[in-house]
C-alpha cells in the first residue's frame, strides 16, 4: 500500500475526515444544549419538573440506544461498498433530520403529534451518527503508517463539535432568544452541505480496494467469530463514551441542576475544558506512535477510578475555583484515554470486517453509557446524593476500560 506520510498530506486527510465529524457532533449535541427550550416547545403539557426532566433525558438517551442499529447497517455498507459511501450517507441523513427538527411545528401548534415527530427525528439522528465516527476512525487507520497524529487531529476536530456547540448556544441565545433552538438546528443543517462537499473529495482507502475477499454479511462474522474482540472493544469504548456523554453532555446539566452552580460559570469552565481537551486528545494520540499505548490506556483508566470520589467531593464545595479544577482534571484524564482508544479498537478486527466490528463495539458502548448513564445518575443522585451518584458512574466506566485490554491482548490485526 502507498503510505501517506508527509505532514501536509497527514493534515489534509485529517481535516477532510474531521470536519464532517465536527459538524455531525455539533448537530447532535444541540438537543442537550437547548433542552430547556425544546422541553417547553414539545413537552410543555407535563406538569412535574422531575418527570419533564426525566423525559428530556430519555429522549436524549434514545438516540444512543438506536445507534447500534445504524452502526451495523452503515458498517455493513462500508465493508461491502466502501468507507467513502458510508461517509456520504451518514451526512445526508443527519443533515436532513436536523433541518426538519429546526422547521417543524411545536406542541402548541399540532399537539402531541409534534412530540412524536420530534422523537422520531431524534432516532434518525442516532441512526446516522451510529456510522459517522467509526467510518472516520477506520478510514484514518487504514490510510497511514504513522497513525497517531492523524487520528488525533481528526478526533480533535470531532471534539471541537462540542466546543462549537457550547459557543454557538451562547451566541444564538443572545441573538434569537426563545427561537435560538430553531436557529441552531437550521444552521447545523446548512453547514452540513459544506461537510457533504468535503466528504465527496475523499478517495477510498487502498486497503479496502485491494481486498480480494469481502464478507457478504459482516455482522454475522463479527458476532460469531470475533466475540471476544467485540466485548473487549466495547469495554474499551465505554471510557470514551463516558467522556462524550457524561462529561461533555450530562455534566453541565448536573452542575446547574444538582450542584447549584450558575449557568454562566458552568459555560465558562466547559468551554475552557473543551479547548484543553482537544489539545490533549491530539497529543495523546500522537504519543501512541512512540509508546505502549495499551498500557498507557489502562493506566489512565485506573486513574479515572481513583480520582472519581475526590473530584466530585471537590466540585461539591461549590466554589468556582474548585469547579474549574474538578472539571478540568476529570476531563483531562478521560481525554488522554480518548486519544488512545482508536487504534486499539481498529486492531481488534481484520480489514474485511473492520468497519462493522468497530461500529458495533463503538455504538453498543455509547448506547449503554448514553442510554443508561444519565438516567442512572439521576436515580443514584436522588437515592444517594450528588457526589455518590456521579462518582459511582465514573468508577464503573473506568473499570470497564481496565478490563478491556486483557480481552484484546491475544489477537491484533495491523495491516499497514
Amino acid at each position: 500500500m502507498e503510505a501517506i506520510e508527509t505532514p501536509k498530506k497527514i493534515i489534509k486527510i485529517s481535516l477532510l475526515c474531521g470536519v464532517g465529524g465536527l459538524l455531525e457532533f455539533y448537530d447532535f449535541i444541540l438537543y442537550i444544549l437547548f433542552s430547556d427550550q425544546i422541553s417547553q416547545q414539545f413537552f410543555s403539557e407535563i406538569q412535574s419538573p422531575f418527570v419533564r426532566q426525566a423525559i428530556v433525558i430519555a429522549v436524549f438517551s434514545i438516540a444512543y440506544i438506536i445507534r447500534p442499529i445504524g452502526g451495523i447497517l452503515v458498517g455493513w455498507l462500508g465493508d461491502t461498498k466502501g468507507r467513502k459511501t458510508s461517509f456520504a450517507m451518514t451526512m445526508l441523513v443527519m443533515g436532513s433530520s436536523v433541518l426538519l427538527m429546526g422547521i417543524m411545528p411545536t406542541y402548541a401548534q399540532i399537539g402531541v403529534t409534534a412530540s412524536i415527530i420530534f422523537v422520531i427525528l431524534r432516532v434518525i439522528q442516532g441512526f446516522a451518527l451510529g456510522g459517522e465516527l467509526p467510518s472516520a476512525i477506520v478510514f484514518m487507520f487504514e490510510s497511514l503508517h504513522k497513525k497517531g497524529l492523524a487520528l488525533g487531529i481528526m478526533f480533535g476536530l470531532v471534539l471541537s463539535g462540542f466546543l462549537l456547540g457550547n459557543i454557538m448556544s451562547l451566541v444564538l441565545r443572545h441573538i434569537f432568544a426563545d427561537l435560538a433552538w430553531r436557529a441552531a438546528f437550521i444552521s447545523g443543517a446548512t453547514v452540513g452541505i459544506f461537510a457533504y462537499y468535503i466528504r465527496a473529495r475523499l478517495q477510498e482507502t487502498s486497503l479496502f480496494t485491494s481486498l480480494k475477499h469481502k464478507e457478504k454479511f459482516p455482522p454475522r462474522v463479527v458476532l460469531t467469530k470475533y466475540t471476544r474482540n467485540v466485548i473487549g472493544a466495547i469495554l474499551c469504548v465505554v471510557v470514551v463514551s463516558f467522556y462524550g456523554v457524561v462529561i461533555s453532555l450530562y455534566l453541565p446539566k448536573y452542575l446547574v441542576i444538582h450542584a447549584g452552580y450558575a449557568q454562566s460559570s458552568v459555560n465558562a469552565v466547559m468551554i475552557v475544558s473543551s479547548l484543553i481537551n482537544v489539545v490533549i486528545v491530539v497529543a495523546s494520540s500522537w504519543l501512541s506512535d512512540y509508546v505502549n499505548y495499551r498500557r498507557l490506556y489502562q493506566l489512565f483508566s485506573c486513574a479515572i477510578v481513583l480520582i472519581a470520589y475526590p473530584i466530585f467531593f471537590l466540585i461539591a464545595c461549590h466554589n468556582f475555583h474548585d469547579l474549574a479544577i474538578g472539571v478540568i482534571a476529570i476531563s483531562t484524564f478521560a481525554s488522554i484515554v480518548t486519544g488512545l482508544f482508536m487504534r486499539i479498537v481498529c486492531e481488534a478486527f481484520p480489514t474485511q470486517i473492520r468497519l462493522t466490528g468497530v461500529a458495533i463495539a463503538y455504538n453498543i458502548a455509547f448506547a449503554v453509557v448514553g442510554g443508561i448513564a444519565p438516567l442512572s445518575a439521576e436515580i443514584l443522585i436522588k437515592l444517594l446524593g450528588n457526589v455518590h451518584g456521579m462518582a459511582i458512574i465514573t468508577i464503573i466506566c473506568g473499570i470497564s476500560g481496565i478490563m478491556s485490554i486483557p480481552l484484546l491482548a491475544k489477537q491484533r490485526f495491523i495491516d499497514n
